[in-house]
C-alpha cells in the first residue's frame, strides 16, 4: 500500500470521526426544538390572530417560545378598544386582551380549567406597553402562583419569551405540551360585550434528561480519604493531649496531603451553584470537592453539584 493510499485512508477516518461528532447525540441535556402552525386568518375580529409557534430547549437549561401574531382591529396590539368624545377631546378606553402560553408536562396534574396546564406565561399588551408574567400551578392551594418574569419582547410579527426550565417547574426528562390562546374582551360604545379568542396548538417538545454526573477519579478519591484520615488523627491526638512534636508531624503530613488532594481534585468549590449559564456555556452536574467545617473540624467531601461548562 502506497503513501497516497495511506493518506486517503487517514483523511477518510478523520472525516468519519467529524461526521460522527456532528450526527451523534451529545448526551442528556442536549438542545431540542419543535414547532406547530396555526393558519393566519382564522381569527378575523379583535383577538390577536395566532400563527406559527417555535419551541426551543437550550443546552443551558432554558426554554424559549416564539409565536407569530397578527394584531386585529380595533385595538391591534393593546391599543384602544374604542374612544369616547370627539377630537381633540377623546378618551381612550383600553382593551382587555392578552396572549397566554400554557405548558403541560405532568400527567394527571395541573389546572383542570386550563387543560391540565402546569405553568403558563402571559403577555398583556396595553396602550403601547407589554406586561409579561409567568406562573406555576400550586396543587396544594388549587391556583396558579406567580413565578419568575420572563426575558421577553415583541417585534413586528409576533412575541417571544425565554425562561429557565426550573422557573416553570419543568423536570428532566419531560414531554412539554404547549398551546397558545389569545383573548379580547371589551364593551363597545352601546354596552355590548365583545368576547373573541384564537387558539393555536397543541404542540410538544421533548426535554432530555439532565447531564450525567461524572464521578471523581480514583486518585482524587484516595487523596481525599487520606486528607480526612489525617484530620481525624489530629483531632484524636489533641483530645489525648499529644505532645507538640507529634502534632507538628501530623500537621506537616496533612499539609502535604491537602496539596496532593487539590492537585488531584481541584480546589474546593465555595461559590453557590450558578442559576444560569452565560452564552456559549451550559450547566452540567459534576462531582466537585467541597469543604465542610473549619479548622480541625474540617472535612473534605466529593459531591455532585451544578457547574458552568464552556465550549471555549
Amino acid at each position: 500500500m502506497g503513501e497516497r493510499d495511506l493518506s486517503i485512508i487517514r483523511t477518510a477516518a478523520i472525516l468519519a470521526i467529524a461526521i460522527a461528532c456532528l450526527v451523534l447525540p451529545s448526551g442528556a441535556g442536549a438542545a431540542a426544538s419543535a414547532s406547530f402552525d396555526d393558519p393566519i386568518g382564522d381569527s378575523t375580529y379583535y383577538a390577536p390572530d395566532l400563527g406559527a409557534t417555535m419551541i426551543n430547549v437550550g443546552d443551558d437549561d432554558s426554554i424559549a417560545l416564539d409565536t407569530r401574531i397578527v394584531p386585529r382591529p380595533p385595538a391591534y396590539w393593546g391599543g384602544c378598544a374604542y374612544t369616547v368624545g370627539t377630537f381633540p377631546f377623546q378618551t381612550c378606553v383600553p382593551a382587555d386582551m392578552n396572549v397566554t402560553w400554557y405548558l403541560d408536562f405532568t400527567a394527571a396534574g395541573g389546572s383542570v380549567a386550563d387543560g391540565g396546564a402546569d405553568a403558563k406565561v402571559t403577555a398583556i399588551p396595553r396602550q403601547g406597553q407589554t406586561f409579561w408574567e409567568s406562573s406555576r400551578w400550586d396543587a396544594a392551594n388549587g391556583r396558579f402562583a406567580a413565578g419568575a418574569k420572563p426575558a421577553a419582547g415583541e417585534d413586528a410579527g409576533g412575541a417571544h419569551w425565554t425562561l429557565r426550565l426550573t422557573d416553570l417547574g419543568i423536570p428532566r426528562p419531560a414531554t412539554v405540551r404547549v398551546r397558545v390562546v389569545s383573548l379580547y374582551k371589551s364593551y363597545n360604545g352601546v354596552g355590548t360585550l365583545l368576547n373573541y379568542s384564537d387558539e393555536a396548538g397543541p404542540g410538544s417538545v421533548q426535554v432530555a434528561g439532565g447531564p450525567v454526573t461524572s464521578g471523581p477519579s480514583r486518585a482524587c478519591t484516595q487523596a481525599t480519604r487520606k486528607a480526612n484520615r489525617l484530620q481525624r488523627r489530629i483531632r484524636a491526638a489533641k483530645r489525648r493531649g499529644a505532645g507538640a512534636k507529634r502534632l507538628r508531624r501530623l500537621r506537616a503530613q496533612r499539609k502535604r496531603a491537602l496539596r496532593k488532594m487539590k492537585r488531584r481534585c481541584g480546589a474546593p468549590v465555595t461559590a453557590p451553584p450558578p442559576a444560569a449559564a452565560p452564552p456559549g456555556c451550559r450547566l452540567v452536574t459534576k462531582t466537585v470537592l467541597k469543604q465542610e467545617g473549619v479548622g480541625i473540624y474540617a472535612k473534605w467531601v466529593l459531591k455532585p453539584e451544578v457547574v458552568v461548562e464552556c465550549t471555549k
